[in-house]
């Protein structure tokens, strides 16, 4: 695997660390949900459920796209190697913009999925 500017910045040990954070906090908004029904409170407060939702889509993302957006900011990439420097600056700018667009799909489906789960338990209420 070799380091692509806005591509590819992580190998395959790092990947399988942003399944593990996708898979994590998945469970960490299925956790949230079910205490929030079981213990009644307010359903508005299903809508905080967008931050475990937005951090299982971002671990699902980068592991399925093969770019860390933490590595981007600090201008860093990992593709098995050891962690190396990114000192390009268009491959830095390359980098960033990328990790924006993976921020920005994150945080829609995380609140998409919130919203829709916040719709279910309002109509069965």
């Amino acid at each position: 695997m070799e380091y692509q500017p806005g591509v590819c910045n992580i190998g395959p040990a790092q990947r399988r660390r942003r399944l593990l954070l996708g898979v994590v906090s998945l469970l960490a908004a299925v956790a949230f949900v079910v205490a929030v029904v079981a213990v009644d409170l307010p359903r508005w407060t299903l809508a905080l459920a967008v931050f475990p939702l937005y951090g299982a889509a971002m671990g699902y993302f980068q592991y399925r796209e093969r770019f860390c957006v933490g590595f981007a900011g600090i201008g860093v990439f990992d593709v098995g190697g050891g962690t190396e420097r990114v000192d390009d600056p268009a491959a830095l700018a390359a980098d960033r913009r990328r990790a924006v667009r993976l921020n920005l799909k994150s945080l829609a489906v995380g609140g998409l999925v919130a919203l829709a789960i916040y719709g279910v338990a309002v109509v069965a209420v």
